[in-house]
């Protein structure tokens, strides 16, 4: 019957053993995940901090440019504005040069003062034209900027909720790791709760 008790404490004694020893390693492991979640999470904030930071960037560039767009073509109205009243001038100047032909013995003068302003009209013209085709070209130059700053707009968006869906799936393990841990600590009280004041192992004095 000694014999016998001897051999059920020395079971406890190994049951007990191996329960200490299964919680403590679940301790170290669950500490050392969260030390490497928390390590992986701090990561990923700073991460999606500079992608926000290079979205707001990006967008403050789009709303730069589509003014400056807005400005261009403010300009380029003015400029179609310009050319019509030179056209209408020409239209004028060459309307009193077919009049003054008939003039032309005693009004010499006036028709060289009208073909220079003639000429300075085309002139205009031809300025105002190439300005148009130049106002134009940055136009379109403009709008392609747009449309890469959009794409890039819509890139770095979808990174940032990627990185907001890892955030949300690392804090749940940690979740699930720390009611792990109560879980063994728990299972230690009990085992503990089984021996006698005094008699308890060293391993239950830290539950």
């Amino acid at each position: 019957m000694s014999a016998l008790g001897r051999s059920l404490n020395l079971g406890l004694v190994v049951i007990v053993v191996l329960l200490t020893a299964g919680a403590v390693g679940a301790t170290m492991f669950y500490q050392y995940s969260v030390d490497s979640l928390d390590q992986q999470n701090e990561q990923l904030r700073e991460r999606n901090a500079a992608l926000e930071e290079n979205l707001s960037q990006s967008r403050q560039n789009l709303s730069a440019t589509r003014t400056e767009l807005r400005e261009l073509n403010d300009s380029l109205e003015r400029t179609r504005g310009d050319v019509s009243q030179v056209s209408d001038s020409l239209e004028d100047t060459e309307s009193q040069l077919s009049s003054t032909q008939n003039e032309l013995s005693s009004t010499r003068d006036e028709l060289q003062e009208t073909e220079s302003n003639l000429e300075d009209a085309r002139s205009r013209i031809s300025e105002l034209t190439a300005t148009l085709d130049d106002l134009e070209e940055q136009r379109n130059r403009l709008e392609n900027q747009i449309d890469d700053l959009e794409t890039d707009n819509e890139e770095l968006e979808a990174t940032n909720d990627r990185l907001e869906n890892q955030i949300d799936s690392l804090q749940s393990e940690v979740s699930r790791l720390e009611d792990r841990v109560d879980e063994l600590r728990a299972e230690l009280r009990q085992a503990c709760a089984g021996y006698q004041d005094g008699n308890q192992p060293a391993v239950c004095s830290d539950v």
